[in-house]
């Protein structure tokens, strides 16, 4: 009995403590979506399952475009994460080549990092 509580309140406490992570958490969250995406691809699954990961990385971009940080702001959140966004955007872009390469279906890939992340 006292376990149950005990994991219920962590488990309550891990629950409530995700959204505040703020910016960071959001570019984190960010990557992770994004690699899921390529995960997507790269195991060719449904066509359902790619638009579903797809709308999770659309989400999370809205969820940083909401907070209306200052061109500053963003840069300095793209220099804190720089290597981990470059790693997801190559694997991305290897994702979507391969796929069609293997005969995929000729998809329109929205651009993902033009509203975020400027191309170096």
């Amino acid at each position: 009995m006292k376990r149950r509580v005990v994991l219920g309140a962590i488990g309550l406490l891990l629950f409530t403590a995700t959204g505040c992570g703020g910016p960071d958490a959001l570019v984190k969250e960010f990557i992770v979506h994004l690699n899921g995406y390529a995960e997507t691809l790269e195991k060719k699954e449904s066509r359902d399952k790619q638009a579903a990961a797809l709308e999770r990385v659309k989400s999370t971009l809205e969820k940083i475009d909401k907070l209306k940080l200052s061109q500053e702001e963003r840069d300095k959140l793209i220099a804190k994460n720089d290597g981990e966004l470059k790693k997801a955007k190559e694997r991305v872009e290897s994702a979507q080549k391969t796929y069609l390469m293997d005969g995929g279906a000729a998809t329109d890939f929205p651009d993902l990092f033009g509203g975020f992340v400027k191309p170096k």
